[in-house]
């Protein structure tokens, strides 16, 4: 089949101009989730635990860990604009440094120096808690699965939603999107907007695409795709090597097969993956003598391992799995997770990039409704794997011929309109300035982010360059510091999880054995 973008039509330009729109753009919310591991002096990977003065991992809410005890995680809360939450990253960030000494958090999304054994990458460990326990034991089963190293690799994860008035107007204008109740229309509206999304993301690895390089402590397969400079490992071309076949990639991922098409089958086939054996889990084994090497031997060990670029979420009751919370409830908002860590920035994202996103997802949810097939689902892996690879290659181009560049620049040409008005809504230029920005960048005018990191690295080595961007961004963090009332906030949040880590570990009942069981056997 011939691959077809979305069409941003006439319809979705009628509603840039409907009375209502601006205020259905003011009720949309931002929210971020950002990592980053902690480095040493010499930009090792930090060997140390999570520091108390943090808090705890388990219970506080804006500042975590993801993978690793070493791989830090920042949470914002839910904000009325992207802005608004880079700012609140800002001031964990600031607020973290103060317990790190001499470490620093590292800017990069492919990995530090990290050690040579892969078991000396130190799994977080939430406390022992049912609840810290389980969290700790599914990492456990990551390691197994996939390696500990490619647990390393961070990113930015960007939430957004939009309000129901939203999907009641599309759905007045296209039939495909009509429904008869608020719930129905909103899930409908989600999975139209991921499908689109989908379909654009080669644009976005294009435009935020940043992981180009990595130090050759992380190991490699095929060093025959990489240019060898001293310690570093250089894809000439590449935009987003975390993006690539290097980073969240596996056979038994692959065979889930999710295109997005409607909310019921999605929870169906992730609920069949967390119950379907796959034989090279069964070959791990579920326990050894340290106890649960896994929560179970299936695809999944629960639904958050299925690694895709973008995810309908619902906020889940406590024990509740994700997949239970969206059949109950619907969707509540998207994640998408295909962003690199923006190395210059000192929030791992710029305002540029964060409204560049905000005007893709909005364009991806005003444009043209269809449903997406298995043919375009694989040839939508193939492009994203193409632009992950090689996407700064000017030759790179669709099966029919277009070229990556100039079909983008086509792509982006209808959509003044709209960044406009997402900036009359949030009180910004940004958006305007975000789409001039990419225009210039595709046209070749201005390098894309991945190649200013691959000179910055190819001058400098993948250490240096992370460690001395990784340096000079809490150097000015600690220069600038934080309100009183911000740290005492902050202090007040890492004193209070404390005591809500306690309150957890007291109420728990039963075995971890049973209580993992009744975990992983919920319907």
């Amino acid at each position: 089949m011939t691959f077809e973008l979305p069409h941003f039509d006439a319809t979705a330009r009628q509603l840039l101009d409907h009375p209502e729109f601006l205020n259905i753009l003011q009720g949309c919310r931002f929210g971020l989730e950002k990592e980053g591991l902690r480095v040493d002096a010499r930009g090792t990977l930090s060997q140390s635990p999570h520091p108390k003065a943090l808090g705890s991992k388990l219970t506080h809410p804006g500042i975590t860990t993801d993978y690793s005890e070493s791989l830090l995680e920042f949470v914002t809360g839910i904000h009325a604009t992207p802005f608004a939450a880079l700012h609140e990253i800002d001031q964990l960030q600031t607020f973290t440094d103060q317990a790190l000494g001499d470490e620093c958090i590292w800017p990069l999304s492919m990995p530090c120096q990290l050690p040579d054994d892969d078991h000396d990458i130190p799994l977080a460990d939430y406390g022992r808690s049912h609840t810290g326990r389980l969290k700790t034991v599914y990492r456990r089963g990551l390691g197994y699965r996939y390696g500990r190293q490619m647990q390393t690799i961070a990113g930015v994860h960007f939430n957004l939603s939009f309000p129901d008035s939203l999907w009641g107007q599309l759905g007045q204008r296209r039939p495909a999107l009509a429904a008869t109740d608020a719930r129905q229309q909103r899930d409908l509206g989600y999975f139209h907007t991921i499908r689109n999304f989908r379909r654009i993301q080669w644009l976005m690895l294009l435009l935020t695409g940043a992981s180009p390089t990595m130090h050759d402590s992380f190991r490699l397969l095929a060093l025959d795709r990489f240019k060898i400079r001293g310690d570093t490992r250089l894809a000439p071309v590449a935009t987003s090597l975390r993006m690539s076949d290097l980073g969240y990639q596996s056979a038994a991922q692959a065979s889930i097969n999710i295109c997005f098409n409607q909310l019921e089958t999605y929870c169906a086939t992730l609920r069949r993956a967390v119950s379907q054996p796959w034989p090279p889990y069964e070959g791990i084994g579920l326990i050894d003598q340290e106890g649960f090497k896994q929560l179970n031997t299936a695809i999944l060990q629960i639904e958050n391992e299925y690694y895709s670029s973008i995810r309908p979420k619902r906020v889940q009751e406590a024990g509740e799995r994700p997949v239970r919370a969206l059949m109950n409830r619907g969707v509540q908002y998207l994640e998408v997770r295909a962003i690199d860590l923006n190395p210059f920035a000192r929030s791992g994202l710029s305002e540029t990039e964060a409204a560049f996103i905000t005007l893709l997802m909005t364009a991806a949810a005003l444009c043209e409704a269809r449903h997406m097939s298995d043919d375009e689902c694989r040839i939508i892996d193939s492009l994203n794997a193409r632009a992950a690879w090689r996407g700064r290659e000017i030759q790179q181009s669709f099966p029919d011929g277009r070229a990556f560049r100039e079909t983008a620049i086509d792509w982006l040409a209808p959509l003044d309109g709209l960044a406009a008005r997402l900036d009359e809504a949030q009180s910004v230029t940004y958006h305007r300035d975000a789409l001039n920005d990419a225009r210039i960048r595709l046209s070749g005018d201005c390098p894309l982010l991945a190649e200013e990191v691959y000179q910055g690295v190819l001058h400098q080595g993948h250490l240096n360059f992370g460690l001395e961007l990784g340096q000079h961004h809490q150097s000015h963090r600690r220069g600038q510091g934080l309100p009183t009332a911000v740290r005492d906030h902050l202090t007040t949040l890492s004193d209070t999880s404390w005591i809500e880590d306690a309150k957890i570990a007291e109420a728990d009942q039963g075995t971890f054995e049973e209580y993992v069981l009744a975990y992983v056997n919920q319907h």
